[in-house]
């Protein structure tokens, strides 16, 4: 293929290419470095130890079809700032609509939660169930995180190295080694 029948990467085709390629992989990198952050936070806040009895307020209804019709138990409580802290306190299988009169009895209960006030990231408020364990697993944000900012970088190095080689600089800069190491032989 010629040089002039080859796409530059700075063509406006490449621009526009580049740009839509790294917002996506800079949009999960972001998003899961935010998730990392809460996360820890949210670790911190555990750790702190301030447990407080938030009610059973509302079953949230996840029919997916892999492993059938799930629902989560979900609790609420509001601190004397005002913070509400909501979040799932467990789940379970079966068909809910069967089960839906049995699950109306657990609203109004209490469950023992971690509180810890606003985040950082986000204001989201950092609170996280006794009964549905008290370890955070940040795995998935830090694999994210690697893949997908490792994925910019390759992404770059890769379209730099095109580019030389499509203005023909990388053949320039062989025959100029090339012709240092033939001399001091």
């Amino acid at each position: 293929m010629a040089k002039s029948e080859k796409l530059p990467a700075l063509s406006w085709k490449g621009v526009i290419l580049s740009i839509i390629v790294i917002a996506v992989f800079g949009f999960i990198a972001v998003k899961a470095t935010f998730e990392y952050i809460y996360c820890k936070e949210l670790q911190l806040a555990i750790n702190k130890g301030t447990v407080v009895e938030a009610e059973i307020v509302y079953f949230k209804h996840n029919a997916n079809g892999l492993h059938g019709s799930n629902y989560y138990i979900m609790y609420r409580y509001v601190d004397d700032d005002g913070i509400v802290y909501e979040g799932a306190c467990g789940s379970g299988g079966g068909n809910y609509w069967e089960e839906e009169e049995a699950r109306r009895e657990l609203i109004g209960q209490k469950v023992e939660i971690y509180i810890g006030g606003l985040s950082k990231v986000g204001a989201r408020p950092l609170c996280w169930a006794v009964c549905y364990g008290a370890e955070i697993d940040v795995s998935n944000e830090i694999i994210l995180m690697s893949v997908f900012y490792s994925a910019i970088l390759i992404y770059i190095v890769l379209v730099i190295l095109y580019s030389l080689f499509f203005y023909d600089k990388l053949a320039k800069l062989h025959k100029k080694k090339t012709s240092k190491v033939l001399r001091e032989k």
